[in-house]
């Protein structure tokens, strides 16, 4: 019975050893994936998190990068010509992960939110600032929206054409 008692604690102490050094290194692991603002090799990055396929369509004034993940999200990440995502799309039966998405546009996401009169009370929302636009919108498996930044969007291209 003492063996049993003294392999425990061995074993409480790796578990131990092991989330501190686990701890130790999360300082230096950052988000992946690609965001508003980021740029092309982000977009690389955010195809392995949500474990998809790209597919990249060349139109006149900028990229579309298209990534079909296993779980039925379709996010797309449009790219101008100098390779800076200047808007994200996205439907699917799950929402996305919008923190990933919206990168460091996040906080000002969160404060647009906040500010809204009954957040979360309606089945779409619209956020404005005069360099962020979220519209998102939808129901149980039925999920889509798009953010931009208005900024960075090419000459010539109209928001409908984020789609």
């Amino acid at each position: 019975m003492m063996a049993t008692v003294e392999a425990m604690g061995c074993r409480h102490r790796l578990w131990r050893r092991m989330a501190v050094a686990l701890c130790a290194m999360l300082p230096w692991c950052g988000p992946v994936g690609a965001h508003l603002g980021g740029d092309l090799a982000a977009v690389e990055a955010d195809a392995l998190q949500l474990q998809g396929a790209v597919q990249r369509t060349a139109l006149i004034a900028y990229d579309v990068q298209e990534i079909t993940a296993a779980a039925g999200l379709t996010v797309r990440e449009y790219v101008t010509r100098s390779g800076t995502v200047f808007a994200v799309t996205w439907s699917g039966p799950v929402p996305p992960d919008l923190a990933q998405l919206l990168g460091s546009h996040f906080a000002r996401y969160l404060a647009g939110f906040a500010a809204q009169e009954h957040p979360g009370l309606k089945r779409s929302l619209r956020i404005a600032t005069p360099d962020l636009i979220v519209e998102s919108g939808g129901h149980l498996r039925a999920f889509s929206g798009r953010a931009y930044l208005p900024a960075l969007l090419p000459a010539g291209v109209q928001v409908a054409d984020l789609r």
